[in-house]
């Protein structure tokens, strides 16, 4: 039997504001944001999910966010992957990031921003008004077709 895919989109957990003269792509997750991005990946655990791989954006909140949820989940550094085209992307872009950078897995978790994430994740699901995820928040998407080509094209089911 051939799986399913499963795309979780997650919004990167809570970070510090910008410092004076320092980069948006620079800021670190706060020590609560730290918190937060631990329990969605135990939450995700208690779901009983198994990931495969992560597309992450490489800026550091994500990064972050995507390192503590890879350590709480018990994946190989090699699941992690960074896209550059994820920093602030818009759907679009993060369609094109799944279409390539999937690379077989069963379930794929996309780390990113606001306000793209939340709306692939919306639109994926037939629900573009769905709103928007707040800081570590995340949605599993299942799709009745198979392949991740026709994931990009299809509506899913989500659950939050």
């Amino acid at each position: 039997m051939v799986a399913l895919p499963e795309l979780i989109v997650m919004r990167h957990a809570a970070a510090l504001p910008a410092a004076i003269g320092a980069s948006d792509f620079e800021r670190p997750l706060s020590a609560p944001g730290r918190k937060e991005a631990a329990q969605a990946a135990r939450r995700l655990a208690a779901e009983g999910v198994r990931v495969d791989r992560i597309l992450l954006s490489p800026a550091r909140r994500t990064s972050e966010t995507a390192q503590i949820v890879a350590t709480e989940l018990s994946l190989d550094p090699e699941a992690l992957v960074e896209v550059p085209a994820l920093y602030a992307a818009t759907p679009d872009a993060i369609r094109t990031a799944i279409a390539q950078g999937h690379g077989g897995a069963d379930v794929l978790l996309v780390v990113g921003h606001n306000p793209g994430i939340s709306e692939i994740g919306g639109e994926l699901a037939g629900h573009p008004s769905h709103g928007h995820l707040p800081t570590a928040g995340f949605w599993r998407l299942s799709f009745d077709a198979g392949g991740w080509q026709a994931l990009i094209g299809c509506g899913g089911t989500a659950s939050r």
